[in-house]
């Protein structure tokens, strides 16, 4: 039998209509299934290991719903095969997660300020990066078009300001940087390559940093996001693959981990958290 996880509250307006067709599809087939709401179990771990009858567990959502699964079970050996079908906004982590599903995915630990401790799985940042986020959860309308209208608004509003970062050790300092993104997978905003170098299932992490340029520039370096050929343009956008890093603000910031918000965050400390976990596209 095969379990199907949804998410009601999905940040898309399609969520329940992509339910409705798996449900139709199984029973079209004729094949056994529960459908329950992932929001109603509280504690995942108990959940699976009390209901290991599952063989297959389809998971149905966006990158914020897989963040909430990974920071329930990272310590948890799962014995079902666990899939993962588009279901969200976003669904970044399911471009990366088609052709690099063969092997465990690692869980990426992240602490803010050096107290509040989480888990993601595609990526995290903060600076402009948590600025547009902010502006995506308020958006009345969700998806790839509002994730480029907040970008574009986020960029006009955003002040950039000095940010300091050790990377396994070495610090580096920037005197105007608008943002610091730091990824296991390679897509943001719906399809954006912003670290298209990033592979899911090792232990580096894709530090991407903007920095020194104008607001017209920066426009320009936005466009190219897409492609992720804005990496070659090395005066204004630092890439680095590390283990760690540090990254400090002087000011607070909105810091997103998978989409999900985190606000008043000065600095932020990233590493692996030596864990896996094995999700397939399904």
């Amino acid at each position: 039998m095969d379990l199907i996880l949804y998410n009601p509250k999905s940040k898309n307006s399609k969520a329940n209509i992509q339910t409705h067709k798996l449900v139709r599809k199984y029973k079209i087939e004729k094949k056994p299934f529960r459908l329950k709401n992932i929001l109603k179990i509280h504690d995942m771990k108990k959940y699976l290991e009390d209901n290991k009858r599952f063989e297959n567990i389809i998971l149905l959502g966006g990158d914020g719903t897989i963040n909430t699964l990974v920071n329930n079970v990272f310590d948890y050996d799962i014995k079902q095969s666990f899939h993962i079908k588009k279901n969200g906004s976003g669904n970044d982590f399911l471009r990366s997660l088609k052709n690099k599903d063969k092997n465990p995915q690692y869980i990426m630990e992240n602490t803010l300020d050096q107290e509040e401790t989480h888990h993601f799985i595609n990526g995290t940042g903060f600076g402009l990066d948590g600025l547009i986020i902010d502006y995506v959860d308020k958006a009345k309308n969700k998806g790839k078009l509002s994730y480029f209208i907040c970008s574009i608004k986020g960029m006009m509003s955003y002040v950039p300001e000095p940010l300091e970062v050790v990377i396994d050790g070495q610090k580096y300092n920037f005197e105007k940087a608008y943002m610091v993104v730091i990824n296991n997978g390679r897509f943001v905003g719906g399809g954006m390559q912003i670290t298209p170098n990033a592979n899911i299932d090792d232990e580096d992490l894709d530090v991407i940093i903007v920095h020194g340029l104008s607001k017209f520039m920066l426009l320009i370096l936005f466009s190219t996001i897409y492609l992720g050929i804005h990496t070659k343009f090395t005066k204004w956008v630092f890439y680095k693959k590390c283990k760690s890093i540090k990254a400090t603000f002087t000011t607070p910031q909105i810091c997103q981990s998978d989409g999900e918000k985190h606000e008043d965050v000065t600095s932020m400390e990233v590493k692996s958290s030596e864990k896996n976990i094995h999700l397939r596209a399904y």
